[in-house]
């Protein structure tokens, strides 16, 4: 995730755009190392996003895209300008379970290469897609999402970048969002790098002492 200096991981607007080349190339060789590629369907649709390694559209690999869907609401422009930024690779989506009578109608436009699966928590889709041999998974959010998974203890590692901005305000649009207060978690500072204004921080999760 990329957060300003006050904490932002969006700007109340849509007219704006996060990071800079430096950062998205980072992202992009996190995207090259993973197996599949995490993302919410909100986030997709807000960002608009390629979910290729965007600096190599060409690379014959890419993540396999894995869009969590909390609940069975269509696409708009999200799945259409997926399918054409992934040359119709497909992917997978998974909605909650108990949104399978209204996919029908809501999602007419799913194509063929997408598969749907169902899930109770998040666990769910670390352990299917374990089960299918995709070890390494990369989330990138949002925060919500990011927050699911913090919740279930299944975040290994955590790369911030810190951005020299700063817009203050009273919004939450925290890196991570939970409904409830998380039980501390903690995380060792693995590297911390500048270049130019920006910091790149990864964190690695603690292991505990049994």
């Amino acid at each position: 995730m990329a957060a300003t200096i006050d904490g932002h991981v969006a700007h109340p607007t849509e007219a704006w755009e996060f990071g800079s080349n430096e950062d998205r190339r980072r992202m992009d060789r996190l995207r090259e190392w993973s197996d599949c590629l995490i993302v919410s369907r909100k986030t997709l649709e807000h960002d608009n996003m390629d979910l290729r390694v965007r600096t190599k559209p060409h690379s014959k690999h890419h993540p396999r895209p894995v869009i969590v869907a909390r609940e069975a609401e269509p696409f708009r422009a999200g799945l259409r300008a997926t399918r054409h930024a992934a040359a119709a690779q497909g992917g997978e989506v998974w909605f909650e379970k108990g949104t399978e009578a209204n996919l029908a109608a809501l999602w007419p436009d799913l194509g063929a290469k997408w598969d749907i699966f169902f899930y109770e928590s998040v666990a769910d889709i670390v352990s299917s897609l374990s089960e299918r041999g995709y070890k390494k998974l990369l989330l990138e959010g949002g925060p919500t999402l990011n927050g699911l998974f913090f919740s279930a203890a299944l975040v290994d590692e955590f790369f911030l970048t810190l951005l020299p901005l700063l817009w203050g305000g009273k919004t939450t649009d925290r890196s991570v969002i939970t409904a409830t207060p998380l039980p501390m978690q903690h995380f060792r500072l693995r590297s911390a790098e500048k270049r130019g204004d920006e910091m790149f921080l990864r964190y690695v999760r603690k292991k505990r002492h049994t």
